[in-house]
């Protein structure tokens, strides 16, 4: 395949069915490039003989043995990707019936990035909605109708629901990070940031699932998932302040709060480096303490002095 005008890249790890549910919402066309990348399943050796949706022409199934996570994976599909255009989808996600015809009226927009909405149902009930891929919904309405530009740019976190210049990632060489939560968070910000011109559509292009033992079910409570989804977010919040992009409140603000519950010397470490993102500890306080009840901005105010005074 020279030159197909999307590429689609679809992480993989251990979920086939749900991922032969993916491939069958893609249309099977040369203008369409699928690229699945299988993160080193227990019984990857075997899908191509098992599953026959793997062998449909302009698909590419590429198996790795490292086990590197969603970004490493995705990271592994931008080498192989030659379309216009990127679209990214998670496995256990599906496209609507009329995505394909509808991202085909951008094909050649002069813009780096369109936004869309999505829909979110439990997997296992797809008529059940979820809370999942709201906030993306939101950020495509505040730009359509309050034309609230940054937020969409750079809080759009989510690789899917989107379609990507693949140029101006090859121009800049832009990676996912290979860490296992949030490897998405800083890529999309800084796409979004280098984006020369941007569009939004109101319309519905993909659906989102929600399923028990993904990574993002329950709460912060997996090994490590605090930390890295913190350092992570802080590192998106860096970048924004260097690009002078101020948000109220700002996203970082919420990983402040878990650590607060969560874990508190973590929350003092990134309270210590908080002028890193803010102008002043001041500033970030009010930050975070944004919209919370009485008692808990009580809470942080009093934390927080303390561990800077000791």
């Amino acid at each position: 395949m020279n030159h197909p005008s999307f590429s689609i890249i679809i992480p993989h790890y251990d979920i086939p069915d749900l991922l032969m549910r993916c491939l069958k919402s893609i249309p099977i066309s040369e203008d369409i490039q699928v690229i699945v990348v299988d993160d080193n399943s227990p019984d990857s050796d075997t899908y191509l003989e098992k599953y026959i949706e793997l062998s449909r022409p302009y698909l590419e199934f590429i198996r790795t043995t490292k086990g590197g996570g969603a970004g490493y994976a995705r990271n592994i599909g931008l080498d192989h990707a030659n379309g216009k255009w990127l679209i990214f989808a998670d496995a256990d996600d599906y496209f609507v019936k009329n995505t394909f015809s509808i991202i085909k009226e951008y094909e050649y927009s002069d813009v780096d990035v369109v936004y869309f909405k999505t829909k979110s149902v439990f997997s296992d009930n797809p008529k059940e909605p979820s809370t999942r891929g709201r906030q993306q919904n939101s950020l495509v309405d505040g730009y359509l109708y309050n034309g609230e530009e940054n937020k969409l740019r750079v809080e759009y976190w989510s690789p899917w629901g989107k379609m990507i210049r693949r140029e101006l990632i090859v121009n800049h060489n832009f990676r996912f990070d290979e860490v296992r939560y949030s490897n998405d968070h800083f890529f999309s910000a800084i796409v979004g940031l280098n984006a020369k011109a941007i569009k939004a559509d109101s319309r519905v292009v993909y659906v989102v699932t929600r399923r028990d033992g993904s990574l993002t079910s329950g709460g912060p409570n997996k090994p490590h998932e605090i930390e890295i989804r913190a350092e992570v977010n802080f590192r998106v919040q860096k970048l924004l302040r260097k690009h002078h992009i101020m948000l109220k409140p700002m996203p970082f603000r919420t990983d402040m709060i878990v650590m607060l519950k969560y874990d508190r010397p973590l929350y003092r470490q990134y309270l210590k480096r908080i002028g890193e993102i803010y102008p002043s500890t001041i500033d970030g306080l009010k930050d975070i303490c944004m919209g919370l009840k009485f008692h808990l901005k009580i809470l942080v105010y009093c934390y927080s002095f303390l561990v800077k005074a000791f």
